[in-house]
C-alpha cells in the first residue's frame, strides 16, 4: 500500500487523523519528520554529524538502514533524535523516567515506517 502509521500516511485513509505536522503543518511523513521539519533542526544536527562521521549524507536510506560500521552510531543518534524531538513512544512496560532500549526504540520506529 506504500503508507506508514505516521499521521501523514494513515491520515489519508483513517478519519479523524490529522495528517499535518503539529509544529509546521506540513504533511507528517517519515522524510518530513526525520529530514526536513524546521522545528527539529537543532536535534537533527547530532544525527547528521553521526552520518557525516562515517562519510554518509543525511537521507532516509542512510538514516533507517545505515551500512557497516555506521549502523550502531547512526542508530544511537537516531534514538537520541527521536527522544529529543519527543517522537519516541513511552512504553507502558517502562518505569518512570526510564528510557527505551535501542532494540525497543528500533522496533517502534520499524512499526511507524
Amino acid at each position: 500500500m506504500g503508507t506508514t502509521l505516521l499521521p501523514g500516511g494513515a491520515g489519508k485513509y483513517v478519519l479523524c487523523v490529522d495528517p499535518a505536522c503539529p509544529r509546521c503543518q506540513e504533511p507528517l511523513t517519515a522524510p518530513h519528520m526525520l529530514l526536513h521539519c524546521p522545528n527539529h533542526k537543532v536535534q537533527r544536527d547530532h544525527l547528521e554529524a553521526a552520518l557525516h562521521s562515517h562519510g554518509l549524507v543525511i537521507n532516509l536510506s542512510n538514516v533507517l538502514d545505515p551500512k557497516g560500521a555506521a549502523r550502531g552510531p547512526v542508530f544511537s543518534a537516531l534514538a537520541k533524535y527521536l527522544l529529543d524531538c519527543q517522537i519516541a513512544y513511552r512504553s507502558r512496560s517502562l518505569g518512570e523516567g526510564e528510557q527505551p532500549t535501542p532494540t525497543q526504540l528500533l522496533s517502534h520506529v520499524t512499526d511507524l515506517f
